[in-house]
């Protein structure tokens, strides 16, 4: 591969800029409350320079927030195949949340949270976009579950899909609204475990 030229170094570098200062105004200010002129003026570029690099500011958001998938790769690749369905699901959504709490954070995810009931987001939110690696991922799951007997099959394979996408989300809202007392990981074991247990054959 040839090396970076002068000239991509330092569009680089303006992209990384306008990503770092726009999620401190984010963090500092709320989503809502930002825009595109604040973030270019605290980077001393145009406007026309962020629109380079960023659709929107939601862009942002984005660009920041997809460094997940790559991580949500790995731990599917790292996941011990024998275990049931279920206990995947449990794996997986352990490593998700001690990667929001020791990597991403509560106020990138605030923001994002935020970001995603505004109507400043017209298109649907990534949070719940089916494109997401590991909405793919709890899928394949559920659907191994359903065909090796593990769960049951009278419910629709979307609503399974939407209930466990829900335990994700639901957890993380409030670990976001609560102190520090709220153990993420532990809630989200517990309360996945309950609807998991309900969506298992009764033998």
């Amino acid at each position: 591969m040839n090396p970076l030229t002068t000239r991509q170094k330092k569009a680089l570098e303006t992209r990384e800029k306008l990503l770092k200062n726009s999620l401190d105004l984010f963090n500092k200010y709320g989503f809502e409350h930002v825009s595109v002129e604040q973030i270019t003026k605290a980077c001393n570029v145009s406007k026309g320079t962020f629109y380079t690099h960023f659709p929107s500011k939601y862009d942002v958001i984005l660009e920041k927030f997809k460094e997940l998938d790559s991580f949500y790769s790995i731990v599917e690749k790292n996941m011990e195949q024998t275990l049931p369905a279920s206990e995947k699901i449990l794996t997986l959504y352990k490593e998700q949340m001690l990667y929001l709490i020791n990597v991403v954070g509560k106020d990138l995810m605030r923001t994002v949270y935020t970001a995603a009931m505004t109507n400043q987001v017209e298109r649907d939110h990534y949070l719940i976009s089916s494109e997401r690696k590991i909405f793919q991922i709890l899928n394949t799951y559920i659907e191994e579950g359903i065909r090796l007997g593990e769960f049951r099959e009278d419910l629709e394979l979307v609503q399974m899909q939407a209930l466990v996408q829900r335990c994700m989300r639901a957890n993380v809202y409030d670990w976001l609204i609560h102190n520090e007392e709220f153990d993420l990981v532990t809630e989200i074991n517990t309360f996945t475990t309950v609807m998991l247990n309900g969506l298992k054959v009764q033998l």
